[in-house]
């Protein structure tokens, strides 16, 4: 009986490291004829806050940049890359930075090891992952960063960027 207890309290603690330390969706109990439901909602769906990526070629998101006046940002990315994951994960995220972007950029996001990110690799010289490009409207370089960055670091350079190339 021990044992099981013991098996019990390790599923829990497993399924709840798994988990993570997400805020949980509080449930709702609703009383029917003295037993008690619990009722699950969905979550709200909410709009994506953050970078705004571009989905279009490279050659598209210039013309964009051209049409509106803007510079064009280039996530270099890999699936296999921690610190790429990373800044999908936080930093893109980042609402003070999605505005300024949305605002001053094209944002465009590449996988490296598609035909696509293979050609922008060799033109830029691009070795290191994740690097990120800050473009003019004709595709020279103004700035860029190799390797993860915060958002804070990221809207300042990105700030930096704009008044360079203004």
């Amino acid at each position: 009986m021990k044992k099981i207890k013991i098996f019990a309290l390790a599923s829990v603690v497993s399924i709840v490291s798994i988990q993570g330390c997400r805020t949980a969706q509080q449930p709702q109990i609703v009383t029917q004829n003295e037993e008690e439901i619990v009722v699950v909602s969905e979550p709200e769906k909410t709009e994506q806050q953050g970078i705004s990526f571009y989905e279009g070629t490279i050659q598209e998101a210039f013309e964009k940049a051209k049409s509106e006046n803007k510079l064009v940002f280039v996530d270099c990315y890999t699936t296999w890359c921690g610190p790429c994951k990373m800044l999908k994960q936080y930093t893109f995220r980042d609402v003070v930075l999605g505005d300024y972007m949305k605002e001053n950029y094209v944002s465009l996001a590449i996988d490296m090891e598609t035909p696509e990110g293979e050609i922008l690799a060799k033109k830029y010289g691009i070795e290191a992952y994740p690097t990120l490009l800050f473009l003019d409207k004709y595709g020279r370089v103004v700035n860029h960063q190799v390797g993860g960055i915060g958002a804070e670091a990221l809207l300042s350079k990105a700030e930096q960027t704009v008044r360079k190339k203004m």
